[in-house]
């Protein structure tokens, strides 16, 4: 049996950064960034997340929500790929 040697300098594994996202229900999510990090990505991701959510989840399936910045502003689609970070 070949045994493998670890090797103490090898940096160890960080895991990947994620975006923190609250929705309207108030539950609490970490998308991962490299899903996240797109527009596109991050739309499946909330549409995902709201799947089984009566009353709201068709609205949001459509579209109707903003995204808020931690400070409070709203994250336009648009500006949404160079304003977003791990």
């Amino acid at each position: 049996m070949e045994q493998q040697a670890s090797n103490p300098r090898a940096a160890p594994e960080k895991p990947e950064a994620g975006i923190k996202f609250k929705d309207a229900v108030g539950r609490k999510f970490t998308f991962p960034f490299t899903m996240a990090k797109t527009w596109k990505g991050v739309e499946e991701l909330i549409r995902q997340a709201f799947i089984h959510v009566d009353v709201i989840g068709p609205h949001v399936n459509e579209g109707h929500y903003d995204l808020i910045a931690p400070n409070g502003e709203i994250i336009l689609p648009q500006v949404w790929e160079t304003i977003i970070q791990p």
